[in-house]
């Protein structure tokens, strides 16, 4: 038998069984029971199929635990493993072993995020009411959506702002419902963005303030490829990064040794 010879449905429940097996050490057929809804004897039909797909590395029975445990040089049937997977098993261990904080929702009105995209792909300019963070105006201004982003916990809108004449992030949720939201088409191309189509290659390294063995343990976490880790991301959203890494801060774990920009535009482009 073979993973790939199982029907999608039974390949689901086994790499379940193997994802506990990896990361909780433990399986029994109440944990498919109770993830996929399926019958006592099709939750034993499936928990042969693993043991034989395991061969000498199975886990074995606990008659008193009543539970499969797996052997301590345990190796997944499927190699491919993940956070997601391990917090995904422990969540649905039901115990108190995982707890994570709550998710500040960062609500955008659906309807001006359709507008806003619709404008970007028909080429239009939109009026709306922003309301700045840093100086509390809101009066009524044109901008041209062209792009979006995500800084990891909210969307941006990369628009032209004809008020102050050049590119800048909006936050779709900072719209005053109230906008008048009208519309017009673009009389002309807008400039180049240049910083949207520059690449910033940012050299990390461990903060220089930690110690040997701390700035180990930063690049085991980190997940360096040497003694500097180098991420890429556009020079339009550079500054959450830095926000994101904390990389302003003096109590950073991470620090930039330099910034590369590399420029991704012909001059025949246009935004």
């Amino acid at each position: 038998m073979s993973l790939k010879t199982l029907k999608h449905p039974q390949r689901e429940r086994l790499t379940y069984l193997d994802q506990c097996f990896t990361w909780r050490g433990t399986a029994n057929r109440r944990d498919l029971i109770e993830r996929f809804g399926v019958s006592t004897a099709q939750a034993a039909l499936d928990f042969k199929a693993y043991l034989t797909e395991a061969g000498a590395n199975a886990p074995h029975y606990d008659a008193v635990k009543k539970v499969y445990i797996a052997q301590a040089k345990h190796r997944p049937i499927t190699p491919d493993t993940s956070f997601g997977e391990w917090e995904r098993v422990l969540r649905a261990s039901g115990t108190d072993r995982f707890d994570a904080l709550p998710l500040l929702t960062r609500q955008n009105d659906p309807s001006i995020l359709a507008l806003l995209s619709r404008a970007a792909e028909s080429r239009q300019a939109v009026e709306v009411q922003y309301i700045s963070m840093a100086t509390g105006d809101q009066t009524p201004q044109w901008i041209a959506p062209t792009r979006f982003a995500s800084d990891g916990s909210r969307i941006h809108v990369r628009a032209y702002s004809f008020k102050h004449e050049e590119y800048r992030d909006y936050v779709p949720g900072r719209i005053e419902p109230g906008s008048s939201l009208k519309t017009r088409m673009l009389e002309k191309d807008l400039p180049l963005d240049r910083d949207w189509h520059t690449i910033a290659r940012i050299t990390l390294r461990p903060h220089r303030s930690l110690s040997k063995e701390q700035a180990a343990a930063v690049r085991r976490e980190y997940a360096f490829d040497g003694d500097v880790l180098v991420v890429e991301t556009r020079k339009a959203i550079e500054f959450y990064a830095d926000r994101r890494w904390n990389l302003d801060k003096d109590e950073a774990r991470l620090e930039r040794i330099s910034t590369e920009y590399i420029e991704t535009w012909h001059d025949s482009e246009i935004s």
